[in-house]
């Protein structure tokens, strides 16, 4: 009977994994790249050639907005098994960063802002 159990137990440490899911969604450069925009100066063109195609453009009565947005969402997981899942922990963490600029009718910059950058430390998401 022991032999079984440990046998059993053998099995499923062996059949025990762990994940670890990074997912990024949207390019996060306008993070690692600092800006030098002058407000009343830099145009839509500037923005455009620094930070590529906004992810949104708002248009309004007063001008342009721009919204750049980086997301990441990691995903560290563990399984028991892989057949009969008997026992299963996952631990999502999302991380946003967004980058807002705002235009005037002449397409000048008006107003910009960055939110703080997400960590690039990875310990972090699991943990530890």
């Amino acid at each position: 009977m022991r032999r079984a159990l440990s046998a059993l137990a053998l099995a499923a440490l062996l059949l025990a994994g762990c994940t670890y899911h990074v997912r990024q969604v949207g390019d996060d450069h306008f993070l690692r790249t600092p800006v030098a925009w002058e407000i009343g100066t830099t145009s839509v063109h500037d923005v455009v050639r620094d930070l590529g195609p906004p992810d949104i453009v708002r248009a309004s009565p007063d001008g342009l907005v721009f919204v750049y947005r980086a997301q990441r969402r990691v995903t560290p997981g563990f399984v028991v098994t892989a057949y009969l899942n008997l026992f299963s922990y996952e631990a999502k963490r999302e991380q946003d960063a967004t980058l807002v600029a705002t235009f005037g009718k002449d397409d000048v910059l008006k107003a910009y802002g960055v939110s703080a950058a997400p960590s690039d430390d990875l310990r972090g998401d699991m943990g530890l």
